[in-house]
């Protein structure tokens, strides 16, 4: 298994409070990231590489992305919230699992 390389962002955020945490317009100060390789020949099975945790900001997408294509994408937000004791809590969880797989049905 690949090691995921972190590197810490130098401008850091301070922690909104709760109250101001808001879906969409509030982001960490980090993201991760990986590449996608095809198996051999474009066939089989693929794998993610280089997995990585970098300081939040723009990644370039290539014009012919199929995103950009007849809405060839689902979206996938699961929404998570620390909870008082410190824990995080799932948003929903099995609704979002629903919507997805209703998603996806429709996609293919």
């Amino acid at each position: 298994m690949n090691s995921i390389r972190t590197e810490i962002s130098t401008a850091r955020k301070s922690r909104p409070a709760d109250a101001e945490l808001i879906f969409g317009r509030v982001f960490t100060d980090h993201m991760a990231l990986a590449e996608w390789e095809e198996g051999p020949g474009g066939k089989g099975a693929g794998a993610w590489t280089n997995p990585r945790v970098v300081p939040y900001g723009p990644f370039s997408l290539d014009p012919a992305a199929a995103v950009f294509h007849y809405g060839q994408e689902i979206f996938d937000g699961l929404k998570a919230y620390r909870a008082a004791d410190g824990g995080v809590r799932l948003f929903r969880a099995d609704r979002h699992c629903q919507r997805l797989s209703d998603g996806a049905a429709r996609l293919c």
